[in-house]
């Protein structure tokens, strides 16, 4: 598990920095965004790689690049933690769920308090493939439940409290904004 954890861990750094002028900035052909993306709704991997960089997202070198963090945690006691290993997220995981089962947890943040149900340990959720697994099936859903109109539906990954519209709007602008940015780098 760790090898295949290093192994997504370089391929999202590559994506990052391995690019020729007239290609995608990121390349997420054959990898698990493409896999889980697809598989789920037929979703554009890249929607759901905009919801990982605006989830999770961290420097990356001296360049300007971002990534996103493939182990980030967050929840309200501790804030938010980008662990360097998957070791040391583990150790920090149990803290922070200790503290509150809100708590969001991976490359796309599954909050556990709402979609833990997805998994059997809370630790599943530091796995790359598995975090990406059900942050797509997550954002499949809310598409599904939002038809016809996409900010509302991409909000409702980070809120579907419908007293929290407008923060649903907002954080659904905030992804569509970044997914542009992805796709108009051909």
């Amino acid at each position: 598990m760790q090898k295949a954890t290093k192994s997504l861990v370089l391929a999202l750094l590559c994506a990052a920095y391995c690019t020729s002028s007239n290609a995608r900035l990121v390349d997420l052909r054959g990898t698990s965004w493409e896999k889980h993306s697809q598989k789920e709704c037929g979703l554009d991997p890249y929607l759901l790689y905009a919801v990982a960089l605006t989830e999770s997202k961290k420097n990356a070198g001296t360049k300007g690049y971002v990534v996103p963090s493939p182990w980030a945690l967050n929840n309200y006691v501790y804030g938010s933690y980008y662990p360097t290993s998957y070791e040391d997220a583990k150790r920090a995981l149990a803290r922070y769920l200790s503290a509150t089962p809100v708590t969001d947890i991976g490359i796309v943040q599954i909050n556990f308090r709402w979609n833990g149900q997805y998994v059997n340990h809370p630790e599943e959720l530091l796995d790359i493939d598995t975090n990406i697994r059900i942050g797509a099936k997550t954002l499949c859903a809310a598409i599904k439940a939002n038809p016809g109109n996409i900010e509302l539906a991409i909000g409702g990954y980070n809120t579907q409290n419908p007293k929290l519209e407008g923060k649903a709007r907002e954080y659904g602008q905030r992804v569509l904004r970044v997914w542009k940015r992805l796709i108009e780098n051909d």
